[in-house]
C-alpha cells in the first residue's frame, strides 16, 4: 500500500476539485504547505487525465527515493496496475532517456547537481524540433521550487499542458531558479492553493513555524487537520559522541518498529536522515549490528550509472529508510531521526531545516555532538526543566 495514492474518500473538496474539475487543456501551478496532498493531487490528476483520451503523460519527480515511494502505489491490493510505473521517473532520468532515444551522447558529467541539471536540459533543447517523438499530452512535475530555468523551458517544449506542484519554503537548492522563474517562463499558468494539511502533528507544526513564517496567511499549526497518533514529539539529545548518538537512534527505532507496526503495514516508514552521503553507510552498519533491527534498514538513494546490483525499491520488510538531507525531498516518515544534525550546517539555510523537519509526521528526534544549529534551536526547547539546576 502507498500513502501517495489516497482514496477519494480521503481527499477534501479542494483536492478533489483540482483532480477532476480543472480544464483539461489548462497548465497549472498548485501550491500548498507540507502534508497538504500536493503529490497525491498530482498523481490522481495524472491518472484522471489519462482517462480523458490523453494517455501520453509522465509524472516527473526530483529524487529517486520519491519515485520509488510513488511506484509502490501503482498497483492495487490485487496487483492490478492503476497507473503505469514506467510513467513515473525523475526529471534527470527523463532527460537522459531523451538523449538515448535521440541517439545522442550525454554531456560531460558535472559534480554539482545544479550544473548537471542545467547542462542536461540545455543540451536537449533541439530534440523536440527533430520530430522523432510526439509531444506529451501532459506533464506532471513535483517539487517545482527546485527546477532550473533550462528545465522549465524544456518542459514547455514537450507538452502544451503542464501541471506543477510546489512550496517555496521547501526549496533546498539555493542555485535553483524556483517558482518565480516558473511563473515568468510560463505566464499562462493558473495558480491554485491547497489551504489545509493533514500530515504534521501540532508539535512538528510549531517547530516548523518557528523556522520559517507562513506565506499563506495562516501558520502550519492553524491549518493543521492532523489525525495521526498522539501526542506528537520533538526531542533533542546531546551533546553526545557520534557512537552515543547512533546508540540512541537504535534504541528509539527498536521501540518505534514495534509501536508503529500496524502503520508500517499500511505504508508508513521510519527515517534516518544524515548530511553526508558517507554517513548513510555508517548508520546502516550500526543498525545491522543490532539484533532487533538487523535486516530492517535500507539506504535509499539514486542508482549509479552502470550499477546493476542496487535495488532502489521499497518494501515493508525494510521500513527504516536511511537517506541524505538532499534526498529526503518530498518524502514523509512517521518518525524521523537526524543524527549529527549540526554537521555541514554552513550549507543549510532555513529552507533546508524547514524541509527536513516537515518530513516527520508524528515524531522528530535530533541528535548533536556540540550544539543545535540556530534554526533548530529556535524551534525547539526542552519544557518543564528547572532553569536553576546545575551540573
Amino acid at each position: 500500500m502507498s500513502l501517495w495514492w489516497a482514496k477519494k474518500e480521503q481527499l477534501d473538496k479542494h483536492q478533489l476539485k483540482l483532480i477532476e474539475k480543472m480544464p483539461l487543456g489548462e497548465s497549472s501551478l498548485i501550491l500548498g504547505p507540507p502534508g497538504s496532498g500536493k503529490t497525491n493531487v498530482l498523481l490522481r490528476r495524472a491518472q484522471f487525465v489519462r482517462t480523458q483520451e490523453m494517455p501520453n503523460v509522465l509524472v516527473l519527480t526530483f529524487t529517486r527515493a520519491l519515485t520509488e515511494f510513488i511506484k509502490t502505489g501503482c498497483l492495487d491490493a490485487q496487483a492490478r496496475e492503476i497507473f503505469p510505473r514506467s510513467f513515473v521517473m525523475t526529471i534527470e532520468s527523463w532527460l537522459r532517456s531523451l538523449y538515448s532515444q535521440h541517439r545522442e551522447d550525454l554531456p560531460e558529467e558535472k559534480e554539482k547537481l545544479i550544473e548537471r541539471k542545467k547542462l542536461l536540459a540545455d543540451g536537449a533543447r533541439a530534440f523536440q524540433e527533430r520530430g522523432y517523438l510526439p509531444k506529451y499530452d501532459a506533464l506532471f512535475v513535483d517539487e517545482a521550487q527546485d527546477l532550473v530555468k533550462e528545465e522549465i523551458e524544456l518542459l514547455a517544449q514537450w507538452s502544451p499542458v503542464l501541471c506543477f506542484v510546489g512550496d517555496s519554503r521547501q526549496k533546498i537548492f539555493k542555485e535553483s531558479d524556483g517558482l518565480e522563474a516558473l511563473k515568468v517562463t510560463i505566464p499562462s499558468l493558473h495558480e491554485y492553493v491547497l489551504p489545509f494539511h493533514y500530515r504534521l502533528s501540532p508539535v512538528i507544526c510549531r517547530m516548523a513555524d518557528r523556522i520559517l513564517a507562513s506565506q499563506a496567511g495562516s501558520s502550519l499549526e492553524e491549518s493543521s487537520h492532523y489525525e495521526g497518533p498522539k501526542p506528537g514529539r520533538v526531542r533533542a539529545t546531546g551533546p553526545l559522541s557520534r557512537s552515543a548518538q547512533l546508540e540512541s537512534v537504535a534504541a528509539n527505532l527498536r521501540d518505534q518498529v514495534r509501536v508503529y507496526a500496524d502503520r508500517i503495514l499500511q505504508g508508513d516508514r521510519l527515517g534516518v536522515v544524515v548530511a553526508r552521503a558517507a554517513d548513510r553507510d555508517v548508520v546502516l552498519n550500526y543498525l545491522e549490528q543490532d539484533e532487533k533491527l538487523r535486516g530492517k534498514s535500507k539506504i535509499v538513494r539514486a542508482r549509479e550509472i552502470n550499477e546493476s546490483d542496487y535495488d532502489p525499491t521499497l518494501d515493508v520488510e525494510t521500513p527504516i529508510c536511511i537517506i541524505t538531507v538532499a534526498g529526503c525531498k518530498g518524502l514523509e516518515f512517521r518518525a524521523l531521526h537526524w543524527p549529527f544534525c549540526e554537521e555541514l550546517s554552513y550549507y543549510h539555510d532555513n529552507e533546508v531545516y524547514y524541509t527536513v523537519v516537515t518530513r516527520a509526521k508524528t515524531s522528530l528526534d535530533l541528535y548533536y555532538a556540540t550544539e543545535l544549529p540556530p534554526a533548530l534551536a529556535r524551534g525547539y526547547a526542552e519544557t518543564g526543566g528547572d532553569i536553576w539546576e546545575t551540573a
